[in-house]
């Protein structure tokens, strides 16, 4: 609506004093209004839908942002124009129009408050130094006005901004519990279903889009639980999610399911080495802990792999097949891990366990 009323107020400007210098402002607001749409749609189907093959180094938001700060120059220098013409049409216009396009930038942009407040100043400067060169006394008010106006509207900018800011720290806290255990700060059972879904949408079988589900159980965490208190159980359940987040990769997921039941989420290449990971985890988990107050307790973990299948194309299905696999590793002894086949042509199923 603000690159209409430009254009408009342009074109009105052009019919009233039809001279090179308001023909020059029309094709100037004419052609960074073009540039602005443009940069805006490329970047909304950048963000909707399949990447473009741009160049990642091309500037799309800087392009965006230059041509912003252009286009409220270029309007202020336009209404600077239309206040020095002295047109009894032109000047209510330019100040109808200064007094929308400032209120407009403060209430539009609370995320930026500096650059708006560039913005405002790029308008209304021209605005005032063209109500000065108007050589009509009575505009001289609107000097004395033009600031004071440019300083409230920033004060309602500012306090948009604290506004804007609280909300997205509430939205990113609210997030944050929605989607993360609040104990161990792992990714929850929501988060991994979102990344199961997220990662079987490819082709399975292609490489890139491999999947493999690692169902974690820890073995004796009950028994140190009841032994020295829920305290040291916690303690206990932050220090084995800190020894899986440093085993992981950055593509991998490691989640905390509830209770002593943890996953790792390997995909692409990494679902490979599902085995090697697992007897990693085995290892790595079975150390000892110190929970303080020379206390050392050791616990050992058991592990159910699942890998994506046609029987397993769903993140139910995964979770269902890895957690038949925990079990499966628990029945064997604790400290190992089991692995279920893909399914054969025949509809048989085969497994494997190895012991840590």
């Amino acid at each position: 609506m603000a690159a209409v009323v430009g254009a408009a107020l342009a074109s009105l400007a052009v019919l009233r004093v039809p001279t090179p210098v308001m023909l020059a402002w029309l094709c100037a607001d004419l052609a960074l209004t073009f540039v602005r749409l443009m940069s805006m749609l490329v970047m909304r189907r950048a963000v909707r839908g399949p990447a473009l093959p741009l160049d990642p180094g091309f500037p799309l938001t800087d392009l965006y942002v230059l041509s912003s700060m252009l286009w409220c120059t270029q309007i202020g220098c336009g209404v600077g124009l239309c206040m020095a013409s002295a047109d009894p049409v032109l000047v209510p216009f330019a100040c109808l129009a200064t007094t929308g396009f400032v209120g407009g930038l403060a209430a539009r942009n609370p995320g930026a408050p500096r650059m708006t407040v560039l913005q405002m100043i790029s308008v209304v400067v021209p605005f005032a130094i063209g109500a000065v060169l108007s050589g009509q006394p009575w505009l001289l008010a609107l000097c004395g006005l033009a600031p004071l106006y440019v300083v409230a509207v920033a004060a309602v900018n500012g306090r948009l901004h604290t506004d804007y800011v609280a909300l997205l720290s509430a939205e990113r806290a609210l997030r944050q519990q929605a989607f993360h255990c609040g104990l161990t700060g792992l990714p929850n059972r929501t988060f991994l279903n979102h990344a199961m879904i997220a990662a079987l949408e490819g082709d399975g079988s292609e490489e890139e889009h491999a999947l493999a589900l690692l169902y974690l159980d820890l073995d004796g965490f009950k028994t140190v639980n009841d032994t020295y208190g829920h305290a040291a159980g916690d303690l206990l359940l932050q220090l084995v999610a800190r020894r899986l987040k440093d085993l992981a990769m950055t593509t991998d997921v490691v989640a905390r399911l509830g209770g002593d039941e943890f996953a790792v989420l390997l995909s692409g290449p990494r679902a490979v080495s599902a085995e090697l990971m697992a007897g990693m985890i085995i290892s790595a988990v079975g150390l000892p802990y110190d929970l303080g107050g020379d206390t050392l307790v050791r616990i050992g973990v058991s592990v159910g792999i699942a890998e994506r299948d046609p029987d397993a194309s769903d993140s139910h299905s995964l979770l269902a097949n890895a957690d038949r696999a925990l079990y499966a590793a628990k029945k064997q002894g604790k400290g190992t891990f089991h692995r279920a086949r893909p399914a054969r042509n025949d509809g048989d199923r085969t497994s494997k366990s190895i012991s840590a």
